[in-house]
């Protein structure tokens, strides 16, 4: 069986739309919460969240779903994941982790940074139901 991320790559593979440039490091974001569950400096506070991040990847049916828009469809989970990557990176009080386990071609910070604050571009109105989609507000654990 083929490896998820080996999965996206091909689905995402020539894709020059929308948002094309953020969309091509839906593999590596994929891969970067994949390698957050195996790091030993990931708070178990977070754990909920990075599996809830890599479940959303895998669901067929998401708030903006790949097959009805194609790979246009991967700015949900993209936006997702860099959420969840924010709060791992605030939960620990550091950047270190998330370039310890980080391997797309873009760095990763900045990358996270301009996903969060391009959301209303990404996303329109469906930040709200991504969200919902996948508990995260019964996920976040209070301080």
């Amino acid at each position: 069986m083929e490896r998820f991320d080996k999965l996206l790559e091909k689905d995402i593979e020539g894709y020059q739309g929308e948002h094309s440039r953020l969309i091509g490091q839906a593999p590596a974001l994929y891969r970067l919460m994949s390698r957050l569950l195996g790091d030993p400096a990931l708070p178990r506070s977070m754990w909920k969240l990075v599996i809830a991040a890599i479940a959303y990847f895998i669901m067929p049916k998401d708030v903006i779903p790949e097959e009805i828009h194609g790979p246009k469809g991967y700015v949900d989970d993209i936006f997702l994941c860099a959420l969840v990557a924010d709060r791992v990176r605030e939960a620990t009080g550091s950047d270190e982790i998330l370039m310890r386990n980080w391997g797309g071609d873009l760095p990763v910070v900045p990358l996270i940074q301009e996903i969060i604050t391009s959301e209303k571009d990404l996303v329109g109105d469906e930040g709200e139901a991504i969200l919902r989609c996948v508990g995260f507000d019964e996920l976040v654990e209070s301080p």
